[in-house]
Parts: structure tokens; sequence; C-alpha cells
């Protein structure tokens, strides 16, 4: 296998979604072994602007923060799942307004339901008070 076909295979998964570089390590580790090659392909992505991990946290959590509102723990978990670093982390976001988002979403009938929803999607003790009192 040459590292042409690696950025080929690269591009094409890259067309599909955003990756995190680990993401991309992964997938070509199972098309060769050949871990120079895999690190040679990566650094032409990065050198080339098609892999950026900044880039790709910001659009998850923009995407996770549109599609089902979460707090910063979960998505900060899921972010280290992807193999990003805490300094990739830098996560601007407004827990409470997502906190409310989700409830409207979901709109529970009871405040205990609305408590063990907010604590499932990942939002701390402070925001779920804050937004049951609202």
């Amino acid at each position: 296998m040459e590292i042409k076909d690696l950025i080929k295979f690269s591009l094409r998964q890259l067309g599909r979604r955003r990756h995190s570089v680990q993401e991309i390590r992964l997938f070509l580790l199972k098309k060769t072994q050949d871990t120079d090659l895999v690190d040679m392909a990566i650094k032409y992505l990065i050198d080339n602007k098609f892999l950026n991990d900044a880039d790709f946290a910001r659009w998850l959590v923009e995407s996770r923060s549109r599609s089902q509102p979460r707090g910063s723990r979960l998505l900060l978990q899921e972010l280290k799942q992807k193999g990003l670093s805490t300094e990739h982390l830098a996560l601007s976001i407004n827990e409470a307004e997502l906190a409310q988002q989700a409830l409207e979403k979901k709109r529970p009938k009871s405040r205990d339901q609305a408590i063990r929803f907010l604590r499932y999607r990942g939002f701390s003790w402070g925001v779920i008070e804050k937004t049951i009192k609202k």
C-alpha cells in the first residue's frame, strides 16, 4: 500500500463528516500496519488543512449543542473518546441556555423527571438548580 492510497481513503472518510486525527489514524491502521506510512499520511492531511483537532472540537460541540443539548461534562467525555486532549476543549458554551433548550424539547411532567433528564444529559447540579427554578 502506498501513501497516496492512504490519503485517498482518508479524504473519502473526511468527505462524509469531520474526524479527529486519532479517528483517522485508527481508520488508516485498519488498512495497513505500517505506522510510518500512516504518520506520513496524517502529516500530509494536517499540513494541507484537511485535519485540525481544534476545528473538529468546535464543530462537534456546535453540532451536539444543536441536535441534542448536553452539559460540558458529557461533551468533554465525548471529545476525549475522539482522542482530543484537554487543550482543545476550550468550550465557550452557555450551559444554562443548553439546559433550558433540552427541557423545552423534552417537556418533562415533573420536577424529578426534569432533574433526572438533565443529570443524564451531563449538566452540573448548579446548572440544573438554576434551570429548574426558571
